[in-house]
């Protein structure tokens, strides 16, 4: 396995790292530092970006890029996937060792165990490989694909669930409400009338009933 300097595997978002390679391609700077991404991208991923482009030695000790840089952001897609495919071969190595096109998703794992990262970022790792290789056109197992499908589906069905869930008790409480209105108004339809005339004692007994009436179908 190739020891890197940097021997942390990309974790940034495959799609951040695609934004950064056009941004670039509009005009390659001589020298990649901190200003080049910091007004474009959070810290958190101008750090990640930094990362993914140290691992792969597209700059030099000075930040100068290196000519495989300079092709990953060239506009012609075919020299991008052609130069894509040539740093994942040779900094994912071990990786390739396996039979990807069969591999289980646990010997997947296990190659991106020997990189040393925390068992926290494998998953961002493996998910900036995976993309990578689609894009370049690297073919990949279904096992090693599936449990990224399935965490999307289920995910989506808890969303969904949780979804119903609270559309379901609103409809409840919304039919709840309108059936104590309902109750409240056939009880008031047949309430008599307040009576001014009635003596006090009358008039204190209708006021405490409609008051018990109210604090009961409150609750």
């Amino acid at each position: 396995m190739k020891i890197s300097k940097n021997n942390i595997p990309p974790y940034v978002a495959f799609k951040t790292f695609q934004t950064f390679l056009e941004f670039l391609s509009e005009g390659m700077p001589s020298r990649i530092d901190r200003s080049v991404w910091v007004n474009r991208f959070s810290g958190s991923n101008g750090t990640q970006l930094m990362t993914a482009i140290k691992f792969f030695e597209l700059v030099d000790s000075e930040g100068i890029p290196s000519q495989d840089f300079i092709n990953l952001v060239s506009k012609n897609l075919d020299i991008q996937k052609k130069s894509l495919r040539k740093i994942l071969y040779k900094f994912y190595d071990h990786v390739f060792e396996l039979d990807l096109d069969n591999a289980t998703r646990y010997q997947f794992r296990e190659a991106f165990r020997k990189f040393g990262t925390k068992e926290g970022v494998l998953v961002k790792c493996e998910s900036f490989f995976i993309q990578a290789a689609k894009f370049s056109d690297i073919s990949l197992s279904n096992h090693i694909l599936a449990r990224r499908h399935n965490n999307k589906s289920n995910a989506n069905e808890k969303i969904k669930s949780q979804s119903l869930s609270t559309s379901q008790s609103i409809l409840s409480k919304k039919n709840s409400t309108e059936k104590n209105t309902n109750i409240v108004k056939i009880i008031l339809d047949k309430y008599p009338e307040f009576d001014p005339s009635w003596t006090p004692d009358v008039q204190k007994a209708w006021i405490e009933s409609l008051t018990k009436l109210y604090e009961s179908l409150s609750n």
